[in-house]
């Protein structure tokens, strides 16, 4: 009787491991006392055609214009993120510094060194309060501490149980400047889990980029998709590796120009996760 007990009870957590392999809670989370060792690789393709009067065709032509005009880039960031102890079972705070950046057109974006302060909590995204940098003005601090902000905002995917084999959806906001206004567009990414094994979730995924409701005075659209990967801890509750690749045209016309681009951007995000 007592050797069946003991069957029984091996056997239900046998069935449990296995069900909790075929299940996660998924989320987004900075943990403290962690540090977080980033890459963020990119590529990009763009092309824009031009086309309108004759007159304005010359003037480009005459500044010496091309058109089509081609721009290729590859860029490489290395980051770390350090977060610190626990305060009031609430607030820990961080620091992420910019270790090293390359750019295929030699152009520092992010000078090494520079580093951004700020705090997280267990439930929340980080939020960030200000920033050293040498030889950057005061603006384009904002404007580095804005995109980062921008980049947690992506990250904030509300917490759901998901099993392998299963599908969901998540709409998140785009905001693109062309040609000195605004281009508003809705990312809507499908994940599909795959499996879990090892604690880590891999997930494929796709993207269709809608642009709302066209509110400028000049005639504008565009569409986009995307395909790629996620590698997800699940211990740690953060992404491993996340690779996407995505295609975009648009198409506007202002007074006596019309403007047609198209983009290929490739993307990869690699972290590395320890404990301090």
């Amino acid at each position: 009787m007592k050797n069946s007990f003991l069957l029984l009870f091996v056997i239900s957590i046998q069935l449990s491991v296995a069900q909790t392999k075929n299940e996660l809670q998924f989320k987004i989370q900075y943990n403290p006392e962690t540090k977080y060792e980033q890459t963020l690789d990119q590529t990009s393709h763009l092309e824009m055609k031009y086309a309108g009067e004759a007159d304005f065709m010359q003037t480009l032509k005459d500044k010496g214009v091309q058109n089509p005009t081609i721009v290729d880039n590859h860029s490489v960031i290395e980051s770390v993120m350090k977060t610190g102890k626990l305060t009031n079972k609430t607030y820990f705070p961080l620091t992420i510094e910019f270790l090293k950046t390359t750019n295929s057109d030699n152009k520092t974006q992010i000078p090494d060194g520079t580093i951004i302060y700020g705090k997280g909590t267990i439930n929340n995204l980080p939020t960030l309060d200000s920033i050293t940098s040498k030889g950057l003005s005061e603006e384009y601090k904002k404007t580095i501490m804005q995109t980062m902000q921008s980049f947690f905002t992506q990250l904030n995917i509300p917490e759901r149980k998901v099993k392998v084999g299963e599908v969901f959806d998540l709409d998140t906001p785009l905001s693109i400047p062309v040609a000195g206004m605004q281009m508003d567009m809705t990312i809507t990414t499908t994940y599909k889990l795959l499996s879990i094994k090892n604690n880590v979730a891999d997930f494929d995924i796709s993207q269709v980029y809608t642009m709302k409701t066209n509110t400028t005075k000049f005639p504008m659209n565009a569409t986009g998709t995307g395909k790629g990967k996620l590698l997800y801890d699940v211990v740690n509750n953060f992404n491993l590796n996340y690779q996407i690749d995505m295609e975009m045209s648009a198409n506007m016309k202002i007074e006596k120009i019309e403007l047609d681009i198209k983009s290929k951007t490739g993307m990869i995000q690699s972290a590395k996760i320890s404990k301090i």
